[in-house]
């Protein structure tokens, strides 16, 4: 069971991250502190991981996301930050094909890189990525999966087709629609989305409309 723990001070994060390992969860996903953006130099990241990672008692993951935070944790510091035996992997949201392999290329052997964004998932797994935590696969987890699978097998004509059919519906339920898009997806597949919190809202009936339409065309073989 992985956690997202991240806050915005250290020793809150500390905190949490502790009160999730005596719950029994496996590993915290950190994210960048962002509110101070001004503030947040390579070297205050780089002092805030190490010293979560010091105070956990259960390994962390770095969590890049830019396009929410506004932060961009450049490859040579999670390459620096993966030397830390307590910090285990990275999940960068980035989409940026170049830097995420650079991020495999620099780090030490045996961190772990996940991919987030699934309109890349397939080129993240071909420069070496070792899976997705993809907002996406909340819907349709199984096609998620298939991907991972073929690719495995080396199926590459096949895992082409489903990330070419994958990418619009991921797109619709992350960049276009939101966390309201994706919680009525889930619901479309028989999973339970609910509406999401204020201020944010469901969307309407031609949002609706359109996603049934991507997943008739997810399914199409």
């Amino acid at each position: 069971m992985m956690v997202g723990t991240g806050m915005e001070s250290t020793q809150e994060t500390i905190r949490f991250t502790n009160q999730v390992a005596k719950m029994g969860g496996d590993c915290a996903l950190v994210v960048t502190p962002f509110y101070f953006k001004g503030s947040m130099k390579p070297q205050i990241l780089y002092d805030h991981f190490i010293a979560v990672a010091e105070s956990s008692r259960i390994g962390i993951l770095i969590y890049n996301v830019p396009q929410f935070t506004g932060i961009n944790l450049e490859p040579e510091w999670v390459a620096k930050l993966s030397e830390h035996s307590n910090i285990i992997g990275i999940k960068d949201s980035s989409g940026n094909i170049g830097q995420l392999s650079e991020i495999i290329h620099l780090s030490k052997k045996g961190f772990t890189v996940f991919v987030g964004s699934a309109p890349v998932f397939y080129p993240a797994l071909c420069v070496g990525a070792a899976g997705g935590i993809l907002a996406v696969a909340n819907a349709v987890p199984q096609e998620c999966v298939q991907i991972q699978d073929l690719f495995d097998k080396g199926k590459i004509k096949e895992v082409r087709a489903l990330q070419n059919r994958l990418t619009p519906l991921a797109l619709a339920v992350t960049t276009r629609y939101g966390i309201g898009g994706l919680k009525m997806a889930m619901e479309l597949t028989g999973y339970f989305g609910g509406n999401p919190r204020s201020p944010l809202k469901r969307p309407g009936k031609d949002v609706e409309e359109e996603l049934k339409r991507l997943f008739l065309r997810l399914k199409k073989v």
